[in-house]
């Protein structure tokens, strides 16, 4: 893929509640992976309690992808605890590491802690916007979405990244409308959009030249689905 061959050793992807992020995350991560780089998949999501990079540990790691995400009985709960192995990610310089970062407050200000560890250079910050979701359904709350993030976390967003979907409703119609949104808060924020996600199945159909299409298989379940299938 034309997007992966000139990338930053850190990708971090961050977004509101239901943007998509962790979907992109993995999909991202395995792509990176299949390029023969050696890829650590960090589970940074503190919010999300069922659409975490830890429920497909197993799954990622028989492809040959690390993954640091709290163990045991920290694995499940809702609280700050971040591994030391994140650090370990960070200053390895022949580490690629794919970062998914809840989109609250709470999220960033956890991603902010490593700030001193990201050299400008060596890191993109990927704000994944869906704008089927209701806070960045528009162009406003796209832009107020980045901005708490941004203050948050003390870092800037790199890019976006357009995600338009909802789930199995996904229509082609419904992608389209959205990235134009998605382009048009870039355009504001003198920002590119690095990439479109859409599943795969819509991918060929969708007639997109502003940006790479990247298709997407969906790769996360619900806890009462069988969450381990890569």
């Amino acid at each position: 893929m034309v997007l992966l061959k000139k990338i930053k050793r850190i990708s971090i992807f961050t977004g509101a509640f239901g943007s998509g992020k962790t979907e992109l995350a993995l999909n991202y991560a395995v792509k990176l992976q299949e390029t023969g780089k050696k890829v650590t998949a960090v589970d940074l999501d503190l919010i999300n309690p069922y659409f975490r990079i830890r429920s497909v540990r197993k799954a990622l790691e028989a492809r040959g992808i690390n993954v640091v995400s709290p163990r045991g009985k920290l694995a499940g709960a809702d609280v700050p605890a971040l591994p030391p192995a994140i650090l370990g990610v960070l200053e390895d310089t022949d580490n690629y590491g794919v970062l998914d970062v809840g989109g609250d407050d709470i999220g960033a200000t956890a991603l902010g802690r490593y700030k001193n560890s990201l050299a400008d250079d060596s890191f993109n910050l990927y704000l994944v916007v869906n704008t089927c979701r209701l806070h960045t359904r528009d162009v406003p709350g796209i832009l107020l979405i980045l901005k708490r993030i941004e203050r948050a976390s003390r870092l800037k967003v790199s890019a976006l990244i357009s995600n338009p979907n909802l789930g199995p409703e996904t229509v082609p119609e419904m992608v389209l409308e959205g990235h134009h949104l998605v382009l048009e808060a870039a355009h504001q924020l003198e920002l590119p959009v690095a990439f479109l996600g859409v599943r795969r199945d819509l991918a060929g159909g969708l007639k997109i030249r502003d940006v790479p299409v990247f298709p997407l298989d969906l790769m996360l379940k619900l806890p009462w689905q069988d969450s381990e299938m890569v």
